[in-house]
This record gives C-alpha cells, structure tokens and sequence, in this order.
C-alpha cells in the first residue's frame, strides 16, 4: 500500500502541475466543474478574473493615445503584389460566375416558364431594341474575360498541382501572361 500511495501522491502532483498550467482550456472543455481537490487543482493556484475583456481593450488603447503611437494603417502601406491580386481576381472571377451561372438557371427554369418567354424570344426582344454596337462588344467582353482569365488561372494552378511555377521569375511571368492572355482570349470570344 505504501508503494500505492506514493505514486498517486506523485500521479496528484503531476496532474495538479498539468493542470495548472493548462487552465485556460479546461473551462472550455468544461472539466471546471469537477471539485479542485477531484481534479488534483489547489484553489490558491486558480487565478481570479478582475477585469473583462472590454477594459483591457480600453485600457490597450488609452495607453497607444498617451503615447502618441499610430493605429496601424493595415492594408494601405502596402503595394499590391500582383500574385495576391492575381488570387483574389480568380476568386472573385470564380464567385461572380457562379452567382450567374445560378441566377441565369433559376430565371431559365422558373420565371421564363411562368412568363411563357424561352431562350431564342429574350435573344430576339434584345436584338429589337436595337443596342448600340459598341454597347453589344462591352456586353460581350464584360461576359466573355472572366470566363477567360479563370480559365487560364485555372491551368496555372494546375501546373502549380504538378509542383512546377514556384519560381518568382517564373510566377510573376506567368501571371502576366495570364491577365494578358485573358484579355487576348475574351477579345476572340468577341468577335463571335
């Protein structure tokens, strides 16, 4: 029994040390509820709650205004890299497309039955209103570059997949050509 004892005192010692310095998790995880003495935890090891979160943020921001320090200006000091503006273009590309994609299928397959309209009579009430034909071009390369510049970002991310491209030289090539090539491409779908 003596041996017993003294490796649950040293097993007691060991989860209260745990414990103690793991605290922070356990109100979490909801193991607080356990009694101390259970757990192994002395209540002199519990530190008290004195202030909410609020006042020390306000107290984190009274200090910065007697010192005079700057807010951080966040997004404004920095140059816009053209990998970081490469990405969030194919996603949001990718966002409005879909978004589209999703609006033109409800109205196809809800509204325009309701209404007695099909495809070929919306094509033939555009072409009655007579557009301007510089308007038709923006229409169309307004549709036509975000399917091409996802597209072709969408195949050097696939290269990317097979691990080649990381090279900087290489990245910032590739996406100039991309963003060029997309305006390339939407200028052909144009002329359709």
């Amino acid at each position: 029994t003596f041996l017993y004892e003294k490796s649950l005192r040293t097993v007691e010692k060991m989860w209260s040390s745990m414990l103690a310095r793991n605290c922070a998790i356990f109100p979490r995880l909801g193991l607080m509820s356990v009694p101390h003495r259970a757990a192994g935890l002395s209540p002199r090891l519990a530190a008290p709650v004195t202030t909410s979160v609020q006042e020390e943020q306000a107290k984190f921001w009274q200090k910065n205004a007697q010192k005079k320090r700057p807010m951080s200006p966040h997004l404004t000091i920095y140059k816009p890299q053209l990998p970081a503006m490469l990405s969030i273009t194919h996603r949001g590309t990718g966002a409005a497309m879909a978004t589209a994609v999703y609006w033109f299928s409800y109205g196809m397959l809800v509204v325009s039955p309701l209404l007695g309209w099909d495809f070929t009579f919306i094509i033939n009430t555009i072409k009655g209103w007579e557009l301007p034909w510089a308007l038709i071009v923006s229409a169309k390369y307004v549709l036509a570059w975000p399917i091409s510049y996802h597209a072709m970002n969408g195949v050097r991310h696939l290269t990317w997949d097979l691990g080649y491209g990381f090279n900087m030289k290489t990245l910032y090539k590739s996406g100039w050509f991309v963003f060029f090539g997309a305006f390339v491409i939407a200028s052909l779908f144009v002329q359709l």
